[in-house]
């Protein structure tokens, strides 16, 4: 850890705000690296770039009327879970928004990716400094990351059930055209490099909470060691991630990217 830094996100054309919470955290010894976002930059090459620096704890910096916007929580989404995935750990994520969010008339209730996120106030830098070296594991209740690659493509790595071992697994997209075209099943941290893939089901199409999912899965055995993955074309809004006992749906729990 001690080459790590706070991960500064301006999403303003103005530095102030940004360099005045960097001058807040130097004297706590915990370096400040960033980027403007999005800078011509994609979430993955965002991503990339955080983890290249070793980014241990992040800090979005800009307003909230900008952060509510769905396109960009989807696209901070993709960039956390990348950036847990390259890390081998939980990075924390930490708010300093100006002005008022928008009305929460019509906002999903979904879980988010995005939820755990903290607003800071009062003391911040201790607190970010605890984080960076000891940071709090989301509550979702499955298991995610994601793994994304120039050749190899965007591949969620899923969990229906954080701790357990289960029956198959399953995996719907909801979104922005959004599909699976390939899945796999091997060990957690990394694309296989083969897998045996017992009773697929491909392009099962289901409604939840009142959205249409299409969703590919598998009957294979997930062990907590194991991960079920499956390669992303586009970038949905929504995800579901269920079971297979006997081969039949079960409920499924749903994550919104955002």
């Amino acid at each position: 850890m001690a080459n790590t830094c706070a991960w500064f996100i301006n999403l303003s054309d103005d530095e102030g705000a940004a360099q005045a919470a960097a001058r807040q955290l130097r004297p706590y010894g915990l370096p400040v690296k960033g980027q403007r976002w999005p800078q011509g930059l994609s979430w993955l090459a965002a991503a990339q770039e955080a983890a290249a620096a070793d980014a241990a704890v992040i800090v979005l910096i800009g307003s909230a009327q900008r952060f509510a916007d769905p396109g960009l929580r989807r696209d901070l989404a993709l960039f956390r879970l990348m950036l847990h995935s390259r890390a081998g750990r939980p990075l924390n994520g930490f708010t300093l928004l100006s002005g008022e969010p928008p009305s929460a008339t019509g906002r999903k209730t979904e879980l988010s990716v995005l939820d755990d996120w903290e607003p800071l106030s009062g003391n911040w830098p201790a607190k970010l400094v605890a984080r960076a070296h000891a940071p709090i594991a989301p509550a979702w209740p499955v298991q995610l990351g994601l793994h994304a690659h120039e050749r190899l493509g965007v591949w969620l790595e899923t969990h229906p059930h954080a701790g357990g071992t289960t029956d198959g697994a399953l995996v719907g997209v909801s979104g922005h055209g959004a599909k699976i075209d390939f899945h796999a099943v091997g060990p957690k941290g990394g694309l296989p490099a083969a897998t045996d893939n017992q009773y697929e089901i491909k392009g099962l199409q289901f409604t939840a909470a009142g959205t249409a999912f299409e969703a590919w899965g598998l009957r294979n055995p997930i062990t907590p060691d194991e991960r079920y993955y499956v390669r992303l074309e586009g970038d949905p809004d929504l995800i579901a991630l269920g079971t297979l006992p006997d081969g039949e749906l079960q409920d499924v729990t749903l994550i919104r990217l955002g």
